[in-house]
């Protein structure tokens, strides 16, 4: 392969800057080029500063413009750069963050500190546990939405039958999904699960994010609703904060769903 061609699809690492193992697997951050800081678990990339913000605003600004009222929201796992977009929406009056890895908590601290800031926001409640076990302990129908900022190897029914029951009656459930250019076969089993959870109406969105494997992101929402409302349209296009990525626009493009998808997911 040529040193061209290597370089046009790969990271290069100029420094490593912290490493330690952690039982969710091996942290590292670096610096990199061309994606500045980048933090990665077992070389999975979970913050990359160049162009992290597609991640955050495609998981925050699609689902609360498209929930009516959002004002209680759960996010599950790595947190950052997702809250603080979740936290510029006005109608959001408390957020959980549930996250199991005490180590990620002191790095982006250390390395990624305006992500960090939006955790002392005073909606913001923080809490170090197994995400599962926490759910166990909720109470019904507590979130208007749902953030899993992962895509999980073993997200069983199960898993999503206590989201959907601690959603509200017309909650939102939101999570990325493995690459469906590289690993389609892994996204009929979540939508399988999902349905079998009690969902009754889901979407995926398609976003780019060069620093992912095939540069293609895939996220999926369900609802409890026999269908989706609206897009607060007239919402959107007069918000108060600023975005470097997300409007109406691209809310409306990251809806539609390529032929390849829609043969693999027999969608008519």
């Amino acid at each position: 392969m040529s040193d061209q061609l290597i370089k046009n699809f790969s990271i290069e690492i100029q420094q490593k800057l912290y490493e330690k193992s952690t039982p969710q697997g091996n942290l590292a951050v670096y610096q990199t080029s061309p994606f500045g800081m980048m933090l990665t678990i077992n070389d999975h990339v979970m913050i990359s500063e160049r162009d992290g913000f597609l991640y955050h605003e495609m998981m925050a600004h699609p689902v609360l413009f498209t929930h009516p009222n959002p004002q209680t929201i759960a996010i599950v796992g790595n947190c950052f750069g997702i809250l603080q977009e979740v936290l510029k929406h006005n109608s959001v009056k408390q957020v959980y963050c549930v996250m199991d890895n005490v180590v990620l908590d002191e790095v982006v601290s250390q390395y990624f500190s305006p992500l960090y800031q939006a955790k002392n926001d005073e909606r913001v409640q923080y809490h170090i546990a197994e995400p599962q076990e926490w759910f166990k302990q909720c109470g019904s129908e507590m979130f208007d939405v749902i953030i899993q900022a992962y895509h999980p190897e073993d997200c069983l029914p199960e898993h999503y039958q206590r989201y959907h029951q601690a959603l509200s009656a017309n909650g939102i459930f939101i999570q990325p999904c493995q690459s469906t250019l590289l690993q389609m076969n892994t996204l009929k089993p979540v939508y399988q699960n999902i349905q079998q959870a009690g969902f009754h109406d889901w979407r995926l969105l398609n976003f780019p994010q060069p620093s992912y494997p095939s540069g293609w992101r895939t996220v999926m929402m369900a609802t409890k609703q026999v269908a989706f409302k609206r897009v607060r349209e007239k919402e959107v296009f007069n918000r108060g904060f600023g975005t470097r990525y997300y409007n109406f626009d691209v809310h409306q493009a990251a809806m539609v769903v390529p032929e390849f998808v829609r043969e693999e997911l027999n969608i008519l």
